[in-house]
């Protein structure tokens, strides 16, 4: 059975949830008899793509105008893959995000997609920079999908309340953890950290809720001196994000750390007081699921799928409300017995999100459609 996988997360994507979860997939597959793949790319700067097998996509220039960069590899990518489908020889198609151009090539293969949030849904008149366009792309590709992945229930719902699908067509997997034991186990400390921290990860745009993160922390800053935030990112702060430390006076307390690989994550997990995910909404939330896995305690937001995936090995707020997040903050950053009982609870369920079982579900669909 050969599957293949197309372009889209993987121009103009250097980092992002979406083209790990493609990339952990081909790279379980790269190690089995049973299954082979294609990637239909041409161009591309992804990290993770450096440890796949078999996949090496020509780089381009950052030194041209970026958004023209971008368009230019999009619409060769695009080529590429629609001549790829055109010639049909794969099994099964799985395209790697929404947009619909594939179904201009008539093909009685199976089409599988994989539903990764309901962001654009429920946020899209509030954040337009999330695109509303994405909601009628994401209902022709489901229209279309003779399966749909979700990684949560949670995410599941939400395709049965924004969309008219069929729910048989739907299985949830989740995502397995990308950290290996070893990897964690025998990390080596390189990075100069601050003695005590609490850690926010990726992103930090829109419904991240990273302003009201800050915001709420003011109160815990002031409490215990000695303590910073580092934020774990690809992105240094922007103009908005300094003024709003200058604003309150915390510009010494914030630090920005570069996401460089794997062990510069674990470190940063393992080292941290505690990982705080203000997030309004994520369809998994794999930073709760690599912090479990490094024993690091969380708090995060409730309502989202973090419940499901963290369940009692987390301490939950309200997202929308300051003094919730600050006292959940707090009742873990300063009470050294429940971060001991968080630790050890999260790497108990951390051992339940494996890379091999999200690859095996996922062989499983594909084999049920031929």
């Amino acid at each position: 059975m050969k599957i293949l996988y197309d372009h889209q997360t993987f121009t103009g994507s250097l980092y992002g949830g979406v083209s790990r979860y493609f990339c952990d997939l081909m790279h379980s597959f790269s190690q089995r008899n049973d299954v082979s793949f294609e990637l239909s790319l041409l161009f591309s700067n992804n990290e993770y793509l450096k440890d796949v097998p078999y996949i090496k996509p020509t780089p381009y220039s950052f030194l041209s105008n970026y958004l023209t960069a971008n368009q230019i590899a999009s619409f060769l990518n695009r080529e590429y893959s629609n001549h790829k489908i055109k010639q049909g020889h794969f099994d099964i198609l799985h395209p790697t995000y929404y947009h619909p151009y594939f179904l201009k090539n008539s093909t009685n293969k199976p089409v599988v997609i994989t539903f990764h949030d309901a962001l654009s849904e429920k946020f899209g008149t509030v954040y337009p920079d999330l695109g509303q366009h994405l909601t009628q792309r994401k209902k022709q590709c489901l229209a279309h999908a003779d399966a749909v992945i979700a990684i949560s229930e949670a995410t599941k719902r939400e395709i049965l309340q924004y969309f008219d699908i069929d729910e048989s067509k739907i299985t949830v997997i989740p995502h397995g953890n990308p950290f290996s034991e070893t990897a964690i186990a025998h990390y080596v400390p390189q990075l100069q950290l601050p003695e005590r921290y609490v850690l926010y990860v990726g992103n930090r745009k829109l419904y991240k809720n990273f302003d009201l993160f800050i915001v709420a922390m003011l109160p815990i800053l002031r409490k215990d001196n000695g303590l910073k935030i580092v934020c774990a990112s690809s992105e240094k702060f922007d103009k908005a994000e300094n003024e709003l430390f200058q604003k309150y006076n915390i510009t010494d307390k914030v630090e920005q750390i570069p996401i460089k690989n794997d062990g510069t994550l674990i470190e940063l997990y393992k080292r941290a007081r505690l990982f705080v995910y203000p997030s309004l909404m994520e369809g998994f939330g794999l930073p709760i699921l690599e912090a479990m896995s490094c024993g690091c305690p969380i708090v995060a937001s409730n309502g989202t799928s973090f419940n499901e995936i963290a369940e009692d090995a987390a301490v939950y707020f309200d997202a929308t409300n300051l003094e919730s997040m600050s006292y959940g903050i707090e009742s873990v950053l300063f009470d050294e017995e429940k971060t001991t009982q968080m630790s050890r609870k999260g790497i108990e369920k951390a051992a339940h999100f494996t890379l091999q079982k999200t690859a095996e579900a996922t062989l499983n669909l594909y084999l049920s459609l031929i």
